[in-house]
């Protein structure tokens, strides 16, 4: 079963440039954000997941499978286990888009720079479920470092996330998050094993189930 769920965000130089953050520059950290990785053009890696749900059932279920990313945006994780839970996991497990691809979906402000960590908060252009979502990224890597999901029904779904680098790229390792939904609350633990770096990519996995 092939499941997507990618965040796209918008961020302009102007938005960026008219709120300049005490303690840091954020237009300079997302400058450098769109020059991370620039040179991988596609990967694969073992995906491990583990699921810990709180309300009726009560259930720990593990998911394995692989994640896919190809240029300019194309990501998708493949489960092989569980396709029932792995069809229902989809809709809270992010994805992010490069940088560079952030400009078609979100506007986004800069809140704050601390010199450590960049703040911004991202509001869709069109209207959906998501209020808005707040990035955090790390100044010294210009990599971003955890996500929450405001949604406009009061659920949120909160992530952060660790980093490899590998042969010059930084690729994410682990992730942990909170999903705190009305009908669905769950913590997420992942682990990216055995990356395959700039190798070809059957498109097959991007397709939509």
């Amino acid at each position: 079963m092939y499941t997507r769920l990618a965040l796209a965000a918008a961020l302009t130089v102007g938005s960026l440039a008219a709120a300049p953050a005490p303690g840091g520059d954020a237009a300079a950290v997302y400058a450098r954000m769109q020059k991370v990785n620039a040179g991988l053009k596609s990967y694969q890696a073992d995906l491990h997941v583990d699921v810990t749900t709180h309300g009726f059932p009560f259930i720990s279920p593990s998911l394995d499978g692989k994640a896919y990313f190809e240029q300019p945006d194309k990501n998708a994780v493949v489960f092989e286990t569980v396709p029932a839970l792995a069809s229902q996991f989809k809709k809270v497990y992010p994805q992010l888009e490069p940088p560079s691809e952030w400009s078609q979906t979100y506007d986004v402000t800069p809140v704050s720079d601390d010199g450590t960590t960049a703040q911004f908060r991202l509001v869709r252009k069109k209207n959906g479920r998501i209020d808005h979502v707040d990035v955090a990224v790390d100044d010294r890597t210009a990599t971003v470092t955890s996500m929450a999901y405001i949604y406009k029904d009061g659920g949120t779904i909160s992530f952060q996330q660790t980093y490899a680098v590998l042969d010059g790229n930084y690729v994410i390792k682990s992730q942990s998050g909170k999903v705190d939904l009305p009908q669905y609350h769950a913590d997420v633990a992942s682990s990216f094993t055995n990356y395959k770096l700039n190798v070809r990519i059957d498109q097959q996995v991007f397709a939509t189930d």
